[in-house]
């Protein structure tokens, strides 16, 4: 496996998070690398993914953001700050936590 240069590393700081009008939730991160401007990354996940059977945890939430913001670092282009996301049903069932001997909840 080859490493990133440090210089190069990108570092992925969890800012917090509000409680929206609806009842979702919106997460802020910074990415930081060292000679570089921070971004800023808004996350939203809408309020129906926290109700209902296949509902996440208000937890396990944040780290689901994180798994996207690392996922698209490791896959993508530079990208522009400020930058908004909507996490979507497929994002939740791909980067959530399952617990050994739980089935992954299939997405419709």
């Amino acid at each position: 496996m080859i490493k990133a240069p440090k210089e190069n590393k990108q570092n992925i700081r969890y800012l917090g998070f509000e409680t929206k009008q609806d009842g979702g939730r919106r997460f802020d991160f910074a990415i930081t690398a060292a000679g570089q401007p921070s971004t800023r990354i808004t996350l939203d996940i809408p309020a129906p993914a926290f109700a209902g059977e296949n509902r996440i945890s208000y937890q396990e939430s944040a780290k689901i953001c994180y798994e996207k913001i690392r996922v698209l670092l490791e896959t993508s282009v530079p990208f522009n700050s400020p930058l908004h996301i909507d996490i979507t049903r497929e994002d939740i069932a791909r980067f959530r936590h399952v617990p050994r001997g739980r089935a992954r909840p299939q997405v419709e």
